[in-house]
């Protein structure tokens, strides 16, 4: 592999490969961005794009499409083309490093495809191949993990009722009867062992020094973001840490402050995917870019950031019109007057009051019979 140069914004520096910068990594960046393109149409708002290394890119976390939608929109203007410079690497929550991911995640699976899926995982991929990190989250879980790190423990020692109950319904169904964690681990189960669980809800005895290994595990993946950092490498974190499961901005994991506090990247630039969905035809799918800015920001800091840097789309301030009995069209001309004002992205071409009206209309005639809660919730937050 050959040695990448790295402009810091002072001098050209030599800077050793990292693992997880092979070919593939662009490989997989043209898969990624061709699937994203089939589903939506694309648009970059807001500020030029950070091509110094090493640069922290912080985004908020929509969908499961954001990092095809972020891959496909921000590839070459971080790279150019061909790629010159290093690999962007990506914090990745943990358990898609676990065996079983694409049969236990996937909602409305039919059973015996997450049994298929069940012994296929892609971890020695990101491990080996793409420059992919795990993050653990030192205070919560999939069931999965606690039950690999525990697997001779009794089920009764292990989980409360909450968390067992599910499972010993299904083994009802199945005609089993599971002791230990060892006898639920498998595709017939998958669907209910990638619930995520926060301390809290699993803290019984059996589970405390599988807790202390967790958190042990979430420091060394702390340190190796760190050292990706202090090797001149761009990161791209998510902090809310999995997709919004309303359409609200926020809350944001804690260790983004210490991350760009102890690896110093020479910049923290913010992302913000958003999705319009009341349109005819694909989703409009957008990325809001912000200007970059001092990495030493604290979480609060962040999630404002974050929120002002989420790009006004027509059909959030139609959803928040409607929810609120507003006039739809005075709304969205406000809204547009209001983002220039901010400085939050938004199409230019809205300030138009005709392409407003028809953007509106085709809005009205898409939102028919949809619920609309997840695009007020999404416009309310990133103007909390």
């Amino acid at each position: 592999m050959t040695t990448l140069a790295l402009h810091t914004g002072q001098d050209e520096t030599e800077a050793a490969p990292l693992r997880g910068e092979s070919p593939l990594y662009d490989l997989v960046a043209l898969a990624l961005a061709a699937y994203a393109h089939l589903r939506f149409r694309i648009r970059v708002l807001g500020a030029p794009v950070e091509r110094r290394h090493p640069t922290l890119f912080v985004s908020t976390h929509r969908s499961d499409d954001d990092v095809p939608l972020l891959v496909a929109a921000l590839y070459r203007r971080v790279h150019g083309l061909p790629r010159r410079g290093p690999a962007v690497h990506f914090v990745v929550r943990d358990d898609l490093f676990e065996p079983g991911f694409f049969a236990g995640y996937p909602r409305g699976l039919p059973r015996p495809v997450r049994r298929l899926l069940w012994p296929l995982g892609i971890g020695p991929i990101l491990r080996g191949h793409l420059p992919c990190h795990p993050a653990a989250w030192p205070s919560g879980m999939r069931l999965v993990q606690l039950l690999r790190g525990c697997p001779d423990a009794p089920l009764e020692e292990l989980l409360p009722e909450p968390l067992l109950a599910p499972l010993r319904l299904r083994a009802a169904e199945l005609g089993k009867a599971p002791r230990v964690a060892r006898d639920v681990l498998e595709g017939d189960y998958a669907d209910l062992l990638w619930r995520l669980s926060e301390r809290e809800q699993a803290d019984l005895p059996a589970a405390q020094a599988w807790w202390r290994t967790r958190r042990e595990t979430a420091i060394r993946d702390f340190q190796e973001l760190v050292a990706v950092l202090r090797a001149g490498r761009s990161l791209f974190i998510c902090p809310e840490g999995i997709p919004s499961a309303d359409g609200t901005i926020g809350p944001l994991m804690g260790g983004v402050a210490g991350l760009a506090k102890r690896g110093r990247p020479v910049a923290l630039q913010p992302l913000a995917p958003a999705y319009d969905p009341l349109s005819v035809g694909r989703t409009r799918a957008y990325v809001g870019v912000g200007a970059a800015t001092d990495a030493g920001l604290e979480l609060e800091e962040t999630l404002s950031l974050l929120r002002r840097t989420t790009p006004l789309t027509v059909g959030s301030s139609l959803a928040a019109a409607l929810a609120d009995g507003a006039d739809p069209e005075e709304r969205l001309a406000r809204d547009v007057e209001r983002a220039h004002e901010e400085g939050r992205p938004y199409e230019p071409e809205l300030a138009d009051p005709q392409v407003r009206r028809e953007r509106l209309a085709e809005a009205r005639r898409a939102s028919a019979g949809r619920d609309l809660a997840r695009l007020v919730n999404e416009y309310r937050s990133a103007r909390a």
